[in-house]
């Protein structure tokens, strides 16, 4: 038999077999493993958690101070296997480069939105898809507060009517509106809320 060393080296085959001691056994017998065998083993008593992507952790032996490396649960979960259609971050997602959504971008309530809209929070930790701000819209999202000066173009006149809804309620609220000037508007409410300003 030749020195172990001597022989070539080559990428393994899940069939080729190795060579190992079966300790269970009170002779300690000698038996051969192939490598799918050990493949599958290692997956099997990695101890993950099913629909849950893995991660690899770098783990640090207190009395070696050896750092190796192993198999840990992520953040990521996937809703079902196989066909599985949704991928739930538990956590922030930091997005450093660029970001392409080829289908629905959904808010907090699942919505879709529609052409012209773009996602606003609601300053209660949620989102929601509203039409877009000011300019010539007379759309003006707001975040919870008791006063609100809107200054417009006055394409609405020199003193528009103003309606006020909340997000993401969507409930109607009255409050005291003063014009300031024919381009400017104050809103004052009784209490604190977040929502949307209205120019007619």
């Amino acid at each position: 038999m030749a020195i172990i060393y001597s022989y070539p080296t080559t990428p393994p085959l899940g069939t080729d077999l190795l060579i190992g001691t079966r300790t269970s056994s009170a002779k300690n017998p000698t038996r051969n493993f192939s490598v799918n065998q050990l493949a599958n083993y290692i997956i099997d008593n990695i101890g993950g958690t099913t629909l849950t992507v893995p991660i690899f952790f770098d783990v640090t032996d207190p009395l070696t101070g050896l750092t190796q490396t192993t198999l840990v649960d992520s953040i990521l979960t996937q809703d079902a296997n196989p066909a599985g259609t949704t991928i739930t971050v538990a956590g922030r997602m930091n997005v450093t480069g660029e970001l392409d959504v080829d289908a629905g971008l959904r808010d907090s309530a699942g919505s879709t939105g529609t052409q012209g809209q773009v996602l606003s929070s609601t300053g209660a930790a949620t989102t929601l898809w509203i039409p877009a701000v000011g300019g010539t819209t007379g759309i003006y999202p707001f975040t919870t507060r008791t006063t609100l000066t809107i200054t417009h173009a006055g394409q609405w006149g020199p003193y528009p009517s103003v309606t006020v809804v909340t997000t993401p309620q969507q409930v109607v609220v009255i409050g005291d509106v003063t014009y300031n000037s024919t381009t400017q508007l104050t809103l004052d409410f009784s209490a604190g809320f977040a929502g949307i300003a209205y120019l007619n």
